[in-house]
């Protein structure tokens, strides 16, 4: 049987969400060591760091967005992530001193600022930061193993509605036709594990049946996880 496509609808008088993780800790690096942290401008394509290369700090992402890549032994590129404003990357190999196990590169014109590692060492003083990075890092490690989830569906139907299940909740922005998934069809792809034709043919199914939308927005292709109740 085929995975389903959950949508989540939140009632206009529902409680604004509560701050990620990930928001608390850029806010608090931003006003405690905002002046020390060195201001990285990349361009679109740009290359932040590489899989392999030494730890250079934490990079917190201030606008524009970051695509979080693996390449494995064999050379398959898979995309872990993608990042936008208020999140950060690089804590791993900073905790672990190991080297870097993701390749960061910039999809669009990006500002990020750069904490120094020993400057990251002084906020694990603070008990709340801690807990805070604890529970970011332990988001990761769920989206990790459902990806592995996802990764492991023998079938390309199963990998793409797993799929959209999945970053329906990571990354999914609700609006009034249903859960908007700003990710294009190749990105998807590779952070899948399928080929781009394969899920070209699933995600038109998807489109016939009135599941999914494809809609296009300040120059950005975007999946919609079509809310029932908006099908005419």
């Amino acid at each position: 049987m085929s995975t389903a496509l959950p949508l989540r609808f939140t009632p206009q008088y529902a409680e604004p969400p509560a701050p990620s993780p990930a928001a608390s800790i850029y806010e608090h690096i931003k006003q405690t060591y905002g002046a020390e942290c060195t201001e990285v401008i990349a361009k679109r394509n740009t290359i932040i760091c590489n899989q392999g290369s030494g730890p250079q700090g934490l990079h917190l992402i201030e606008k524009g967005e970051i695509m979080l890549s693996r390449l494995s032994p064999d050379g398959r590129e898979t995309l872990i992530s993608i990042l936008g404003p208020g999140e950060f990357f690089g804590e791993s190999s900073l905790l672990s001193g190991t080297t870097v196990t993701f390749s960061a590169t910039a999809t669009k014109r990006s500002h990020l600022l750069l904490l120094p590692g020993r400057k990251f060492s002084l906020l694990l003083e603070d008990p709340r930061v801690c807990r805070i990075l604890l529970e970011a890092i332990a988001q990761q490690c769920n989206d990790a193993w459902t990806q592995l989830e996802v990764l492991g569906c023998t079938r390309v139907r199963d990998k793409v509605r797993s799929g959209l299940a999945w970053l329906s909740e990571k990354i999914g922005v609700e609006t009034h036709d249903g859960v908007r998934i700003d990710i294009n069809q190749t990105q998807l792809a590779r952070m899948l594990g399928c080929a781009r034709e394969a899920l070209s043919r699933e995600v038109s199914e998807l489109k016939r049946s009135r599941t999914i939308d494809v809609r296009y927005g300040n120059g950005k292709k975007s999946l919609v996880l079509v809310n029932p109740q908006s099908r005419r």
